[in-house]
């Protein structure tokens, strides 16, 4: 366990090991610096894990999102969400792997399936 101030009070967070390998599509809860400097746990969707020591990740969010670079989750309770969310596919970011706390759930194939083609549409792959 790691010690952390996070917001201004202390918390423990279990953190993952470096050599931890992941998979499209696996949610995972992540240490993320916010824009005003605090930092705070967050879902995030994994996208690519070539298996050194950090990740690709897509932002996960509860707020109502209707771009078309945002995937609403139809089976958010499968992927260990507690809520109905949104992964934000145009806003991804490489972490190192001690920022993952632990891994919540994993998208449904459906899911992912669907992530794949508004990948595709938004990055012209």
């Amino acid at each position: 366990m790691m010690l952390l101030k996070i917001n201004s009070l202390s918390h423990i967070i279990n953190r993952t090991q470096f050599m931890t390998k992941f998979k499209f599509g696996d949610v995972v809860m992540v240490v993320s610096t916010q824009v005003d400097g605090n930092r705070k746990q967050r879902p995030a969707l994994v996208i690519p894990d070539t298996g050194d020591d950090d990740i690709v990740l897509a932002s996960i969010t509860t707020t109502e999102r209707k771009s078309k670079r945002d995937y609403k989750i139809k089976n958010w309770n499968q992927s260990g969400l507690l809520l109905g969310s949104w992964a934000r596919l145009a806003k991804i970011a490489c972490l190192s792997k001690s920022d993952v706390c632990r891994k919540l759930g994993a998208f449904s194939q459906s899911d992912k399936g669907k992530v794949a083609l508004v990948w595709r549409k938004l990055y012209k792959i």
